[in-house]
């Protein structure tokens, strides 16, 4: 049976055209219940499988007396609900996969996994495609109308088509109007909250998972009662139109991490941010959200706050004050947000609030606090305390109500118990989105058997350079199966040496556009944890099949140049090869090869041979400007592997990493010139952006405050200025210089070629006018588009490339984004085991001040390479009672001065006393703030205008009034009671 369906489109022309498609419409499309003898043979004489449903297994998806078929709302905002393992036996309309799919990739894509699993007996029924249930849309009946319709006549079929083996069906919808008319055609139907409450009793959770964001929540939490009376957020079209006439400015928010009454917008139509400032003006927004922001009054205009909030402030004051910085010269364009445009709201990891009694039964209203610092705390409802109290937790935001002060949700899933290794590390990877769910069957199925480079055969050496007789070999750190790189060196007369560098040929495993690319792209990067690797490919190809492992025969591609021994490349060659390493070296035994000069074997005069090359190219680019810069590097020891941190200690650098960093980069460099040439529109590129000048200006003045001579005029300026930041009495001095001037910069981003003219391609920290990443590409999913471009460029006909601008654009913002939440997870790792080493012990370590604010400063610790902040407060106040000068970056209180770059000495410890939390605190004992607060609290000084007197006076005040609202609650109280005897 055949059926025309049309419908009109509006094409970027403006014109209006018809679209017609024809649809063959079936008799033999299966319901998906097991006791369904006629659909059960229909299925086994089928032998097309195009038209088939999305979900696999699709016979045997339902058993039970009972199925359910959900609307599409249902998935939208019942997503966390529908995936948890209790519910089964549901049916979902294509009509309904389609509307999903169209408003919420994200949310189809979580259904498309749940409707994979087999045991969760969800089944995909195609509706449109059958002739029992196809509907064309009306004269006059709307989109939406028409698939309500759709669903209803799907349902009306399943209850008629089941009903002689006495299964029955129900619509699960919370639309009012659309179970109206369903039970006027005698469907039975049900909210999504019945159906959960009817199932609640076997399992209690599923009623913390649902999501309600029609719910009135008023008066359930104490906090409702808050001053807090946000303003209405603009209609959508009244918002579009303000846009559009530049009433008002579209932006991403983004909370500041030290002060979460505090955000600043990131416009593209104006130059700076636009800063906003307490939480009325923030109004409901939450970072990451795309928000339309009114600028207000230049008169109204502010600076950034100076302080840094207590882990515990806002938690129970309404205080919407923010302290500001009083110079005017820092003050910049200051909104508040009219509108919220799309909320981009996640999943949130972290633990409640909670200090009742936890084994108390019934319906609780709780505080969730994310770990985020960003992320306003959550209210949440319970019927499972005992389980969640104590443990890690996922939380999802429903809904903002403008009269309360936080947002309700609902609960997701337990991830175990606070403060756990394993629970912790699963917190990092779901917090900075990583992915890290196993490798699935259809990119399992993508992988070569395991003995192929067993096995090669001529074929596979077309095109490909035999170098198996080189001595090749590669330098890593210890424990590396990933090897991703080798070299060999080899001297071939006239002053002349051949170098080659050697990367894992993983595009040759790597197919484009196969299951286990779509992976790679997806993941774009390996993670590195403390304690594990979250890899990119599958462990067969990463740690085997790829590793440039010694003694066994690998595929490479090879970047080999001709060069003298003073650094200059007389010709290049590129090529994929075959190599057999000799050796796999850790950085340290290379060292020791080198090093020992009674060691003249050709491995070791090879190595050699590359650090003395190494050090002159490495000399060239410097001369050039290439900066020398600095981050903490620290790496853990553990009594057995997997287990707690034992010691911790700074990594250690030696020459060999330097010298395999050089060749890297110069295979980095040559390979970009050459994929740029090529593909001039469309190559992959790295750029580092030339930093602004005022992002200096702070670290200049103090800097120079020291009496050094600091210029940033270019990168070479600033490398020599680097090299003389030297204290004789502070050897650490010079490292601080440099790790403070990284984050005076922008990160090195991703690229299409064809987006940027080729001034901005430079990359500022290397010096180099292009470049690119070739060189990892069993980590890096960038590396592999690379090694595609290359191949074509050299005439390699084994990959095909369907290439343009805005498809490498695209694909460099999500490897940006990857590749950023990467670095994320490793330094929250190594935060995390920082906490558990320091559990149960105090120390006492140097420590250098990078950071001065308001009422606190933050620390580098060098013994352990991580920051922390220490307060210069008294656990009531935000604001400390030292002067504060935001120009010297000083805070003084007459009897010591505290400044950027002063060593100190601290102490570190865990302060478990927050029930929900685990922090690691550092104080500061020499000199002893806390001896400095007993003088400076009879002395009275200013911190922006507020003396200690008169915080005390308004801290006074406040618990004055809290009292005196607790009296007058306490009297109409008795009076009630009276009044009712």
């Amino acid at each position: 049976m055949q059926l025309n369906k049309f419908y009109y489109r509006t094409t970027k022309k403006g014109n209006v055209i018809k679209v017609v498609n024809e649809i063959y419409l079936r008799d033999d499309i299966p319901c998906g219940h097991e006791q369904c003898e006629i659909c059960l043979s229909k299925y086994k004489e089928r032998t097309n499988s195009e038209d088939r449903a999305i979900s696999s297994g699709e016979i045997s998806s339902m058993s039970a007396n009972q199925i359910y078929i959900l609307d599409t709302n249902v998935i939208l905002h019942q997503i966390d609900l529908l995936e948890d393992p209790s519910l089964k036996n549901i049916v979902i309309l294509s009509t309904v996969l389609n509307e999903v799919k169209s408003q919420n990739r994200s949310i189809y894509n979580r259904i498309k996994e749940v409707i994979k699993d087999i045991s969760r007996q969800f089944y995909v029924y195609a509706n449109e495609y059958s002739q029992y249930t196809s509907i064309t849309r009306e004269n006059g009946e709307s989109p939406n109308d028409r698939n309500d319709r759709a669903i209803r006549i799907a349902t009306d079929w399943y209850r008629s088509h089941l009903h002689k083996y006495q299964v029955k069906v129900f619509l699960i919808t919370n639309d009012k109007d659309n179970l109206l008319k369903s039970k006027s055609l005698g469907i039975d139907g049900k909210t999504i909250q019945e159906l959960v409450f009817e199932l609640s009793s076997e399992n209690p959770s599923l009623v913390d998972k649902l999501s309600d964001p029609n719910e009135d929540h008023s008066g359930e939490l104490e906090d409702s009662k808050s001053k807090i009376q946000y303003a209405e957020h603009r209609p959508m079209n009244i918002l579009t139109e303000d846009i559009k006439n530049g009433k008002v400015y579209q932006g991403i928010i983004r909370i500041n991490m030290n002060n979460y009454k505090e955000g600043n917008v990131q416009c593209h139509s104006i130059e700076k941010d636009i800063l906003v400032q307490g939480l009325e003006n923030l109004n409901r927004s939450v970072d990451g959200d795309v928000v339309a922001v009114e600028l207000l009054p230049e008169i109204e205009w502010q600076a950034p706050s100076t302080v840094i909030l207590l882990e515990n402030d806002g938690v129970e004051e309404d205080d919407d004050a923010v302290v500001k910085d009083s110079l005017v010269s820092k003050k910049q364009p200051t909104g508040k947000i009219v509108g919220i445009v799309k909320r981009n709201w996640k999943p949130y990891c972290g633990a409640v609030d909670f200090r009742g009694d936890a084994t108390s039964q019934g319906l609780h209203f709780l505080t969730f606090v994310p770990i985020d610092k960003r992320i306003p705390r959550i209210r949440i409802k319970s019927r499972q305390v005992s389980n969640i109290v104590g443990k890690r937790i996922v939380v999802a935001i429903d809904q903002w109500d403008r009269n309360s002060k936080f947002p309700t949700g609902h609960f997701v899933k337990d991830l175990g118990p606070l403060g756990d290794k394993e629970t912790e590390s699963k917190v990092l990877l779901l917090q900075f989105d990583i992915p890290h769910h196993p490798f699935g069957a259809s990119v399992m199925k993508c992988l070569p058997k395991p003995d192929i480079m067993d096995r090669v055969t001529p074929s596979d050496m077309v095109g490909r350079k035999d170098l198996r007789k080189e001595c090749v070999f590669s330098v890593d750190p210890p424990g590396c199966t990933d090897i991703d790189d080798a070299l060999h060196i080899k001297q071939i007369g006239n002053g002349l040496f051949e170098v080659g560098v050697h990367i894992a040929d993983v595009s040759h495993f790597v197919l484009e556009g196969t299951a286990i690319d779509d992976e790679a792209k997806s993941r774009s990067t390996s993670v590195y944890l403390v304690d594990r690797r979250i890899d990119m490919l599958p462990g067969e190809l990463s740690g085997n099949l790829c590793s440039l492992m010694s003694n066994v025969d690998r595929f490479s591609f090879s970047c080999i140049w001709k060069i003298t021994d003073q650094g200059e490349v007389v010709d290049v060659e590129y090529t994929k090869s075959i190599i057999r390493s000799v050796a796999s070296l850790t950085y340290e035994q290379a060292q020791i090869r080198i090093d020992d000069k009674t060691q003249n074997d050709q491995v070791s005069t090879n190595l050699r041979h590359l650090n003395r090359l190494a050090k002159v190219l490495r000399k060239q680019r410097m001369d050039r400007g290439a900066l020398s810069l600095a981050s903490p590097q620290v790496k853990f020891k553990t009594e057995e592997h997997g287990g707690d941190p034992s010691d911790v200690e700074i990594y250690q650098l030696r020459e060999t990493n330097a010298m395999i960093e050089e060749f890297m980069l110069l295979a980095n460099i040559w390979v970009a010139k050459k994929i740029h040439k090529h593909f001039p529109g469309c190559a992959l590129l790295r750029r580092h952006p030339t930093p602004k000048k005022s992002g200096f200006d702070l670290l200049t003045q103090l800097i120079e405050n020291k009496g050094f001579k600091f210029s940033t005029a270019s990168s070479k300026e600033l490398a020599e200025s680097l090299d003389g930041c030297v204290l004789e009495n502070d050897s650490y001095f010079n490292t601080l210089c440099r790790i403070m001037t990284t984050r005076c910069m922008s990160p090195a981003v991703y690229f299409s070629s064809g987006s940027l003219p080729y001034e901005d391609f430079r990359h500022y920290g290397l010096a180099t006018d292009i470049y690119t990443h070739f060189t990892s590409p069993i980590r890096r999913y960038p590396d592999i588009i690379v090694h595609r471009l290359l191949a074509n460029a050299i005439g390699m006909q084994s990959v095909s490339l369907n290439l343009e601008n805005k498809t490498i654009t695209l694909m460099s913002e999500n490897m940006n984004f990857r590749h950023k939440m990467a670095q994320y997870a490793g330094r929250g790792s190594t935060q995390l085991h920082t906490l558990i080493f320091f559990k149960g012990k105090k120390c006492l370590e140097d420590a250098y001040i990078i950071r001065v604010k308001a009422n606190a400063f933050v620390v580098l610790v060098p013994r352990y390479g991580f920051e922390g902040t220490v307060y210069l407060s008294d656990g009531h106040n935000q604001v400390s009672s030292f002067n504060y000068n935001h120009d010297n970056q000083t805070l003084s209180n007459g009897s010591h001065t505290f400044s950027v770059f002063d060593k100190i000495k601290v102490e570190i410890y865990v302060d478990d006393s927050i029930a929900h939390d685990q922090k690691l605190k550092i104080n500061c004992i020499e000199p002893n703030i806390k001896d400095m607060l007993l003088i400076s609290n009879t002395t009275p000084s200013q911190v922006d205008g507020i003396t200690p007197t008169q915080n005390i006076q308004k801290l006074i005040k406040s618990k004055q009034e809290k009292v005196r609202k607790l009296t007058d609650h306490t009297e109409q109280t008795k009076k009630k009671i009276k009044t009712t005897k």
